[in-house]
């Protein structure tokens, strides 16, 4: 784990809220890990983070309740009005072109705003944007959140009015949390993102 850290926070850099033109350092790349057995988890894996998070339901989850499926997910905040609505249409749209593949994806979003987005908050702003059945929200306490946005690349920064400035990046998981693809910006061609879900659905 000290390894992946490392590496993501010397490649961190920050993005605002706004579509930026600068890649993350995992864009285009593919992990060199050895896949492990689902059920086990590498020390390298997001699924390690033992931190408790709660979903849109109010139910407490860990990430590890994810394994077992490939994971895309975005970090985001429901009172962001410009990016955080295009970044998961983004990912709707990967999700309505691996409909026949229904339920054998998790789509996560895990918010950067610990004091507002609720678990009630969540449920709306899932409901608001139509989110199905396989995807999952989360909330959960601020080093929680910092510790995943570092092993995520994913910088994000409060301002004085509550809302965050932030990366806003679409990464891809494989069943045992390591994190394999990654891919920068708004509406950006995602023709890479869903060949890389597509094989780790195999």
């Amino acid at each position: 784990m000290k390894s992946i850290s490392v590496l993501l926070i010397v490649t961190i850099c920050l993005f605002s809220c706004n579509d930026s033109s600068k890649k993350s350092a995992f864009e285009g790349s593919v992990s060199t890990n050895v896949k492990t057995e689902v059920g086990t988890i590498s020390d390298q894996s997001i699924f390690m983070l033992k931190d408790t998070f709660v979903n849109q339901e109010n139910k407490p989850m860990v990430l590890a309740d994810l394994q077992g499926k490939p994971t895309v997910l975005a970090m985001i905040f429901t009172h962001c009005d410009y990016a955080c609505p295009r970044i998961t249409a983004d990912i709707k749209n990967l999700e309505e072109k691996l409909k026949t593949n229904d339920g054998k994806i998790n789509f996560l979003l895990v918010s950067f705003d610990s004091d507002r987005d609720t678990a009630e908050q969540l449920l709306k702003f899932a409901n608001n944007l139509q989110l199905d059945k396989n995807w999952t929200l989360l909330h959960g306490d601020e080093e929680a959140v910092r510790t995943l946005s570092v092993l995520l690349n994913i910088q994000f920064e409060k301002n004085a009015s509550g809302n965050f400035s932030h990366s806003n990046i679409i990464s891809v998981l494989g069943k045992d949390g390591l994190l394999v693809y990654q891919k920068e910006g708004l509406e950006a061609n995602q023709d890479q993102t869903l060949s890389t879900i597509r094989g780790l659905i195999k």
